[in-house]
């Protein structure tokens, strides 16, 4: 990528963020990030605030938004998730529809993945890379129309499989990596809980960014979906019934978490936030939503956890 789209109000910002997992030892737990876009913030807050108290789970696996903040978490970077998506996103290349007319992409790449962490508010790959924690970063591979689960070795050379499980179908272009045709991984697992299981962790955190009475509804633009990944039927099927599937997920999460099973942490009501929403208010006060509900739920996380 090259740095042409360079603007003139951006300046190397020189804020950096503590590497928050020095000196904590690691949970033996898996964290399960949804995604949600904008609705991520919910998911940065909550994140925040494990990493304030030195909550380190050994794996992390996230969808779309999930696996962005997971990518944060993952380096430490406690405060990331929420500055630059407030500082950025009333700027037309980080996510408008915008962006998408001129690059082909609703949420800027150029701006996103090379721009903001390489010039602006520089990432610390490095701090990745030598993480005692791991990330699995889920997309959807439109020619098998199943999840594509990639375990994220190094900061920069996969970060292809970020990018891909972060772009929305419809307004992004497809991530074409290791042979793979790749796009957001919502819509073949939204909530990727089985793969954690799969994993062998006795002990799974789930962050969800809709409240318990959501319920997702057919998609409307089906008849978009079909015409535009015409030769991805696999795909296409998964994106008709992923609403079916949604909320089939969330009843079982719901049951889980009562068992025992799991301890999941969402937001208390509705979320009116919008995939794409620029509102820095409504952005801060969402990311506060989840904060609040990880400090509410930390003394009986700590009793589902053995602390």
């Amino acid at each position: 990528m090259s740095t042409d789209l360079a603007h003139p109000d951006y300046e190397p910002s020189g804020v950096t963020f503590p590497i928050a997992y020095e000196g904590h030892a690691v949970t033996h737990a898996n964290l399960v990030l949804e995604g949600g876009a904008m609705r991520g913030l919910f998911t940065a807050g909550v994140l925040d605030v494990l990493m304030d108290r030195g909550l380190f789970c050994e794996n992390v696996i996230g969808t779309s938004a999930g696996a962005l903040m997971g990518y944060n978490y993952v380096a430490g970077q406690r405060g990331r998730g929420a500055y630059v998506n407030l500082k950025y996103c009333t700027d037309w290349r980080y996510l408008s529809l915008k962006s998408y007319v001129r690059t082909g992409n609703a949420f800027g790449r150029e701006m996103s993945f090379d721009l903001i962490p390489n010039v602006y508010d520089p990432f610390p790959y490095e701090a990745f890379d030598r993480s005692p924690m791991t990330l699995t970063a889920v997309s959807s591979d439109l020619e098998l129309g199943e999840a594509d689960y990639h375990l994220m070795a190094d900061a920069r050379a996969d970060l292809p499989y970020v990018i891909a499980s972060a772009s929305m179908p419809l307004v992004s272009e497809i991530v074409e990596i290791d042979g793979k045709k790749l796009l957001d991984g919502g819509s073949c697992d939204s909530v990727p809980i089985v793969r954690s299981q799969i994993m062998g962790a006795s002990k799974h955190i789930v962050v969800c960014t809709q409240d318990a009475s959501y319920r997702k509804s057919p998609n409307k633009l089906l008849p978009l979906v079909r015409q535009r990944y015409a030769e991805y039927p696999c795909f296409v099927e998964r994106v008709a019934h992923r609403h079916f599937e949604y909320n089939r997920t969330y009843r079982a999460l719901e049951r889980m978490h009562a068992s025992g099973e799991i301890f999941l942490i969402r937001p208390e009501r509705p979320v009116e936030v919008s995939s794409m929403e620029q509102n820095q208010a409504k952005l801060l006060d969402l990311y506060e939503q989840g904060a609040a509900a990880a400090a509410r739920s930390w003394s009986a996380l700590e009793r589902y956890l053995g602390c």
